[in-house]
């Protein structure tokens, strides 16, 4: 269940993004696991370009307009990686992300979409529980890239996660014995 792939070997980034090395690892990681990424933004069409290159790709999306409904849509569905807006009505991306780590814990990627640049933000940001950051109007490439980063974390997340219940487990074993 190795489905770890390290971004070094990728041949180039400049390649044909649609048969590109991105791409096909994308593919096979698809087909290992299901993949469905929520994307969170209030600007429709930003969400829209977004969910578009992903299902280009064989990559189940989902689309909320702000942190309030995303929330709500993730109480039963569950996504191995998040691409939220920072700023948005009702509720904004940093607030979504305090409160999705708080109440929905799991081993899901969060990649906040900002035009902000101050360390300051960042640093606000990875505090909330936000894992990666790219500027609006990404291009495809680094999307693609950031969106199979988030895959690899999730898998080894959840591989870290079953080795450490399966420890436990064994180490009950022992001790019961």
């Amino acid at each position: 269940m190795d489905q770890y792939v390290s971004l070094q070997s990728m041949a180039s980034l400049d390649d044909d993004i649609n048969s590109g090395t991105v791409t096909r690892r994308l593919r096979a990681l698809s087909a290992d696991m299901p993949l469905c990424v929520l994307v969170v933004d209030d600007d429709e069409l930003e969400r829209a370009l977004i969910a578009d290159r992903l299902a280009e790709r064989g990559i189940n999306t989902l689309q909320a307009a702000n942190g309030a409904e995303a929330l709500s849509m993730l109480q039963g569905t569950p996504v191995q990686v998040v691409v939220v807006d920072w700023h948005m009505p009702v509720m904004d991306g940093i607030e979504f992300t305090e409160r999705f780590r708080a109440e929905l814990p799991g081993d899901a990627y969060v990649i906040m979409l900002t035009a902000r640049k101050d360390d300051f933000d960042f640093e606000r940001g990875y505090r909330a529980g936000v894992d990666d950051y790219l500027t609006k109007g990404v291009r495809e490439p680094e999307l693609m890239a950031r969106i199979q980063a988030g895959m690899n974390m999730f898998s080894l997340r959840t591989q870290l996660r079953d080795a450490r219940a399966a420890l436990q487990l064994a180490v009950r074993g022992r001790e019961g014995n």
